[in-house]
Protein backbone atom coordinates (compact mmCIF):
# COMPACT_ATOMS: atom_id res chain seq x y z
CA UNK A 1 0.00 0.00 0.00
CA UNK A 2 1.35 3.40 -0.98
CA UNK A 3 -0.19 6.38 0.82
CA UNK A 4 0.87 9.90 -0.02
CA UNK A 5 0.81 12.41 2.83
CA UNK A 6 1.17 15.71 0.98
CA UNK A 7 4.02 17.80 2.35
CA UNK A 8 4.65 15.09 4.98
CA UNK A 9 5.88 12.60 2.34
CA UNK A 10 4.52 9.09 1.85
CA UNK A 11 4.30 5.68 3.49
CA UNK A 12 4.80 2.32 1.78
CA UNK A 13 3.74 -0.96 3.37
CA UNK A 14 4.50 -4.31 1.74
CA UNK A 15 4.72 -7.89 2.97
CA UNK A 16 8.46 -7.27 3.42
CA UNK A 17 8.36 -4.07 5.46
CA UNK A 18 7.13 -0.53 5.89
CA UNK A 19 8.86 2.78 5.18
CA UNK A 20 8.24 6.49 5.57
CA UNK A 21 9.77 8.86 3.02
CA UNK A 22 10.13 12.61 3.37
CA UNK A 23 11.46 15.32 1.08
CA UNK A 24 12.83 18.70 2.14
CA UNK A 25 10.22 21.44 1.73
CA UNK A 26 9.63 22.75 -1.79
CA UNK A 27 7.89 25.92 -2.87
CA UNK A 28 4.51 24.61 -3.91
CA UNK A 29 3.23 26.16 -7.12
CA UNK A 30 0.38 23.68 -7.66
CA UNK A 31 -0.46 20.42 -5.93
CA UNK A 32 -2.81 19.31 -8.71
CA UNK A 33 -1.60 15.92 -9.86
CA UNK A 34 1.12 15.53 -7.23
CA UNK A 35 -0.37 12.28 -5.94
CA UNK A 36 -0.71 10.92 -9.45
CA UNK A 37 2.89 11.92 -10.14
CA UNK A 38 3.96 10.09 -6.99
CA UNK A 39 2.33 6.92 -8.27
CA UNK A 40 4.00 7.43 -11.65
CA UNK A 41 7.40 7.74 -9.95
CA UNK A 42 6.77 4.57 -7.97
CA UNK A 43 5.76 2.65 -11.08
CA UNK A 44 8.76 3.93 -13.08
CA UNK A 45 11.16 2.73 -10.38
CA UNK A 46 9.31 -0.55 -9.91
CA UNK A 47 9.39 -1.20 -13.65
CA UNK A 48 13.16 -0.83 -13.51
CA UNK A 49 13.38 -3.48 -10.77
CA UNK A 50 14.10 -1.11 -7.87
CA UNK A 51 13.66 -2.28 -4.28
CA UNK A 52 10.45 -1.14 -2.53
CA UNK A 53 12.17 1.59 -0.49
CA UNK A 54 13.78 2.96 -3.66
CA UNK A 55 10.42 2.93 -5.44
CA UNK A 56 9.07 4.97 -2.53
CA UNK A 57 12.03 7.33 -2.81
CA UNK A 58 11.24 8.01 -6.48
CA UNK A 59 7.53 8.35 -5.70
CA UNK A 60 8.18 11.13 -3.18
CA UNK A 61 10.69 12.80 -5.48
CA UNK A 62 8.11 12.83 -8.28
CA UNK A 63 5.39 14.21 -6.01
CA UNK A 64 7.65 16.99 -4.71
CA UNK A 65 8.70 17.91 -8.24
CA UNK A 66 5.08 17.99 -9.41
CA UNK A 67 4.11 20.33 -6.57
CA UNK A 68 6.86 22.74 -7.61
CA UNK A 69 5.61 22.93 -11.22
CA UNK A 70 2.67 24.96 -12.54
CA UNK A 71 -0.80 23.51 -13.02
CA UNK A 72 -0.95 19.79 -13.59
CA UNK A 73 2.52 19.56 -15.15
CA UNK A 74 3.98 16.06 -14.82
CA UNK A 75 7.68 16.14 -13.95
CA UNK A 76 10.28 14.38 -16.05
CA UNK A 77 12.71 12.14 -14.20
CA UNK A 78 15.50 14.72 -14.59
CA UNK A 79 13.34 17.23 -12.69
CA UNK A 80 13.16 15.02 -9.60
CA UNK A 81 15.58 14.87 -6.67
CA UNK A 82 15.46 11.34 -5.26
CA UNK A 83 18.79 11.88 -3.45
CA UNK A 84 17.05 14.50 -1.30
CA UNK A 85 14.48 11.98 -0.02
CA UNK A 86 14.98 10.50 3.44
CA UNK A 87 13.74 6.95 3.96
CA UNK A 88 12.93 5.68 7.45
CA UNK A 89 12.17 2.01 8.01
CA UNK A 90 9.16 1.56 10.27
CA UNK A 91 9.23 -1.14 12.91
CA UNK A 92 7.20 -4.29 12.65
CA UNK A 93 5.84 -5.47 16.00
Amino acid sequence: MLATLGSKGAVLVTADGAWLATHPPVTAVSTVGAGDSSLAGYLLASGQGAAPADCLRQAVAHGAAAASLPGSTVPAVHQTTPDAVTITALRKD
